[in-house]
């Protein structure tokens, strides 16, 4: 896959909360890191990640504001929104800086807006 359809196909992986599919995008050595948190190494690492995020965490929904791909490198603007357990909404922009790797993700690493 071309790095644009890696990033869209990796963003419906996470919206259908699929976490094997979403990892599947990342190199077997790739690096997840969220903004504010110890990045987490290898694809199996970050499927890890995924699986208690989707089963156990927050509602949530990411929408894509941008997405700048030039080679093998992306920038992305993105809105994520929490939903907490009394129905409160709260929005974080942020972007991620992506690497790709053979038609997959070497490096995503986010950044708060």
């Amino acid at each position: 896959m071309k790095p644009r359809e890696v990033l869209d196909s990796l963003f419906a992986a996470w919206l259908a909360g699929d976490a094997l599919r979403s990892a599947a995008h990342f190199a077997p050595d790739a690096t997840y890191r969220e903004a504010r948190h110890e990045p987490i190494e290898g694809r199996d690492a970050i499927q890890a990640h995924f699986t208690r995020f989707f089963r156990d965490g927050p509602q949530w929904t990411f929408d894509v504001d941008d997405a700048i791909v030039e080679g093998e490198r992306a920038a992305v603007r993105y809105r994520f929104t929490v939903t907490d357990s009394q129905g409160r909404r709260r929005e974080k922009p942020g972007c991620a800086f992506v690497t790709f790797r053979d038609g997959t993700l070497a490096e995503w690493r986010e950044y708060e807006g």
